[in-house]
C-alpha cells in the first residue's frame, strides 16, 4: 500500500494590519523576521510547501521567546495563529515586560 493520505492542515492567516516594521505581539517597532506560524519541519511533514506557511512579522526578542517557551508541535497545533498565541498567559506576561525593554538583538529571554 502506498502512503496514508494525510488531510492538509489549514491555517488561517491573520489579518491584523500591522505595519511591516512593527511585531504582531509586542508591537515594537525596527527589525522584523519573517516567523512562520507553523515551524518549518511541521508543515513539511504535512505536506506543505514552505511557501504555503503562512508568516507574520516578529521581533527577535519575541520569537525567540515562542521557539524557546513552546515545542514545534505546539507551535503548529495549537498555536498557529497570532490570536491562539496572544491568548496564552505566559505570552501576555512576556509581552508586557518585552514592551518596557529596548528593541535590540540584545534582549534576553528568560
Amino acid at each position: 500500500m502506498g502512503r496514508k493520505e494525510r488531510e492538509q492542515a489549514s491555517w488561517i492567516e491573520d489579518t491584523q494590519t500591522q505595519p511591516l516594521d512593527a511585531c504582531v505581539l509586542c508591537g515594537r517597532e525596527g527589525d522584523m523576521t519573517d516567523h512562520h506560524l507553523v515551524p518549518k519541519s511541521q508543515g513539511r511533514r504535512q505536506g506543505v510547501k514552505l511557501g504555503e506557511i503562512p508568516t507574520v512579522k516578529m521581533c527577535a526578542a519575541c520569537q525567540g521567546f515562542l521557539v524557546k517557551t513552546f515545542s514545534n508541535a505546539q507551535l503548529a497545533n495549537e498555536l498557529n495563529t497570532v490570536e491562539a498565541i496572544r491568548e496564552r498567559e505566559e505570552v501576555q506576561k512576556f509581552v508586557k515586560w518585552v514592551q518596557k525593554q529596548p528593541l535590540s538583538r540584545g534582549v534576553r529571554v528568560h
